[in-house]
């Protein structure tokens, strides 16, 4: 595990999801009977919300313990797809609120803003170059290196002649 590898896209998304995942647990709704959590509340998707928030506490775990970025990478790009979609679907549901409830409660505020900040969160870690202040690249550590390797170049082939 190597913590010098989290920049702040990662912390950004894992402590969203963690946000989130709580935001789940607070007041959503309101009415005359009292308020109703974001579990109570949503029909499936609470349970979106919930995996959102999961992959986004991964983020950061995973970058730690993985050798390579092709890993973090993936997972960064589809948490960050996913909370955008999930994020539609929840502005929906703050914009379109269920029947029974009478007003709208700081929980789902507060998960509006966590969705946002894992889409933000997730962005900034997928366009994380890894350049240091003066512009030269470093590893995946942080550690300034010396230049960036070449990709060799190789022609295609030619066709052959047909007889």
């Amino acid at each position: 595990m190597d913590l010098r590898r989290l920049r702040a896209g990662e912390w950004i998304a894992g402590i969203s999801g963690l946000v989130l995942l709580v935001a789940l647990f607070l007041p959503w709704y309101g009415n005359d009977a009292g308020s109703r959590t974001g579990w109570e509340s949503l029909g499936a998707l609470d349970v979106l919300l919930a995996l959102v928030a999961l992959s986004a506490l991964a983020i950061p775990i995973v970058t730690a313990f993985q050798r390579v970025p092709a890993v973090p990478l993936a997972l960064q790009a589809l948490t960050t797809l996913v909370a955008f979609l999930v994020g539609l679907l929840l502005l929906g549901r703050v914009l379109n609120m269920p029947d029974w409830a009478a007003s709208r409660e700081w929980g789902l505020w507060v998960a509006l803003a966590a969705t946002l900040g894992i889409v933000v969160g997730g962005m900034l870690a997928v366009r994380d170059e890894r350049l240091t202040s003066d512009g030269t690249h470093t590893d995946l550590t942080g550690v300034p290196v010396a230049q960036q390797l070449e990709v060799e170049t190789v022609s295609p082939p030619r066709p052959e002649a047909s007889p």
